[in-house]
């Protein structure tokens, strides 16, 4: 099975440095370029997408729908793909966080995939819980079809590094901007191919 994994588009609270979670707001203009060229990209790859499945926050969802529509397929809603939950650390700004909470923000974000916010969720949860997904997925569906996954940054990066690493320790390493993608081959439970934080389409975006 591949999967094709699409972190959304440039949001408000992305530009403005705001830490979002399960907390949402607008794209941005940029966010709708940064659609177009992700699907213009999926064209020229030739990528035949034949199921969406979608984190049900509105900027994933909004993408999800963009996908779907584009390649005439179906799109579904999945509580397990949504962003990790950073509790009462959402929507403050990111530099007022680590100005206040030094300790706080080098866990969440370098150090500790085990860390959990107040009120929130740790990454190595948030992964576990995408990685049932995706285990209940390849179990019921075709080996040979071809399905893309929208999400969000922060818990793309520790599916990445499971699949790539076999552990979320180095969730770090595996950045994810907005409207990337990652191709994936799963054969068996196992990452047998992993191309990640694919941004090309994005170089000739004026911001």
């Amino acid at each position: 099975m591949k999967l094709i994994l699409v972190r959304h588009a440039e949001t408000e609270w992305n530009l403005e440095g705001i830490i979002q979670g399960h907390s949402d707001s607008p794209l941005t203009c940029r966010g709708l370029r940064e659609t177009s060229a992700l699907l213009a990209a999926f064209n020229a790859g030739e990528y035949q997408i034949e199921r969406v499945f979608a984190s049900p926050l509105g900027r994933a969802w909004q993408m999800g729908q963009s996908l779907a529509k584009y390649f005439r397929c179906s799109l579904t809603a999945e509580p397990a793909l949504k962003e990790q939950a950073f509790g009462q650390f959402e929507g403050m700004p990111l530099e007022l966080f680590r100005q206040k909470h030094p300790n706080d923000a080098n866990a969440l974000f370098r150090l500790d995939a085990e860390y959990c916010p107040p009120s929130g969720e740790s990454l190595a949860r948030a992964s576990q819980r995408f990685i049932r997904f995706l285990q209940n997925l390849e179990d019921t569906s075709s080996h040979h079809q071809t399905i893309c996954i929208v999400s969000h940054g922060h818990v793309s990066q520790g599916i990445l590094a499971i699949l790539k690493e076999g552990t979320v320790n180095s969730f770090p390493l595996y950045a994810h901007p907005n409207a990337s993608y990652s191709v994936i081959d799963l054969i068996n439970g196992k990452c047998i191919g992993l191309k990640w934080g694919i941004a090309t389409h994005l170089l000739k975006l004026e911001r």
